[in-house]
């Protein structure tokens, strides 16, 4: 099993994949469009490949992590070199805490934790010299906090951003030459939380974060998403060759063609889905979102059979379902020869 600590992180691997997608999540929570074959393998990746749930859920498949970018706004001064503003502090120490969105729920778990809290916190540096000056600006706000605990019954982690309805935010910005070359903000509020015993990882997320990217000469990327609805959180069950998904999630994107929203995913079967050599090799997955829905039954080739809305059966070949997991979904305004 991989350490228990959570690292709450935005992806690349997740921005790939929405690059289907666009103007979905958020407040209104929307369906998404979920009519087509591509649909169904867009979510597919989301949910159970290297998308959104990787991010928190390590699943058998040992699905890739990598780093997401993003975007945000301010001018910088070459006068204020080698400044900083504001506060940045840290908290550590012992106490108990209720892990409540895990099921079942724990109450009084003796954890050591660490935080950071910063307040209007900015710190510039610059590298060169005349008009050859490279300038590296940092901005953050808000509370975050990680801890781990152990108990009989085994070890729990959990990470917290933001305070209240006040999410933490980071902003990356470099400049050359007064010409800006890299911005990345990222924005995290919620909770989420991790219970291991011996070869099962039990999670509970309820949260939402967004990634805004850009780069010289690349496109402008945001990427918002968020796990649970009201106050039920998203849950997961992973043991060492299967997993288990409940729950909803959510997104919204500026790239591609579709729009986002809710989903709502689960694996009605007990012994949900399992992962072997050819990837998922049987279980259920279903995908709800508005009046749609699509469901996955898995074979022990690693292809499976698609039914959309109650239409007929569509058999998606190993190789389908593999890059569907790997965000090479194809894009939903595409039609495919299996769509109903």
């Amino acid at each position: 099993m991989k350490n228990s600590a959570l690292k709450v992180v935005i992806l690349a691997g997740s921005t790939v994949l929405l690059a289907a997608c666009n103007n979905g999540g958020g407040g209104g929570d929307p369906a998404v469009k979920l009519e087509t074959e591509g649909d169904a393998l867009r979510e597919l990746g989301l949910s159970t490949g290297n998308g959104l749930m990787s991010q928190y859920i390590n699943f058998p498949s040992g699905a890739a992590t990598a780093r997401s970018k993003a975007l945000g706004a301010k001018a910088v001064n070459p006068a204020n070199c080698n400044t900083v503003k504001g506060t940045e502090s840290y908290q550590e120490g012992v106490k108990d805490r209720d892990f409540k969105l895990l099921s079942p729920a724990a109450t009084g778990v003796r954890v050591e934790f660490s935080g950071q809290t910063n307040d209007n916190f900015q710190e510039q540096y610059c590298d060169g010299e005349g008009e050859e000056i490279s300038v590296t600006l940092r901005q953050a706000g808000g509370a975050s906090e990680n801890g781990s605990g152990e108990s009989e019954a085994g070890a729990y982690s959990y990470s917290t951003y933001g305070s209240g309805d006040e999410p933490a935010f980071e902003l990356m910005e470099e400049y050359f030459n007064d010409e800006l070359t890299y911005r990345q903000f990222t924005e995290q509020l919620g909770t989420a939380e991790r219970f291991d015993s011996g070869e099962t990882s039990v999670y509970g997320l309820l949260l939402r974060a967004k990634s805004e990217y850009f780069q010289q000469d690349g496109q402008d990327a945001k990427v918002s998403f968020g796990f649970g609805d009201g106050n039920e959180p998203l849950r997961a069950t992973v043991d060492n060759d299967s997993f288990q998904l409940d729950g909803s999630y959510h997104y919204s994107t500026n790239l591609g063609t579709c729009s986002g929203g809710k989903v709502r995913v689960s694996t009605p079967s007990e012994e949900g889905i399992t992962v072997g050599e050819p990837g998922l090799t049987s279980g259920e997955l279903r995908l709800s979102s508005g009046r749609s829905t699509a469901s996955f039954t898995f074979n022990n080739d690693g292809g499976a059979t698609l039914v959309i809305n109650g239409g007929a059966s569509i058999a998606l070949s190993p190789e389908q379902v593999q890059q569907a997991r790997q965000n090479v979904a194809a894009e939903c305004a595409e039609e495919s020869s299996g769509d109903s």
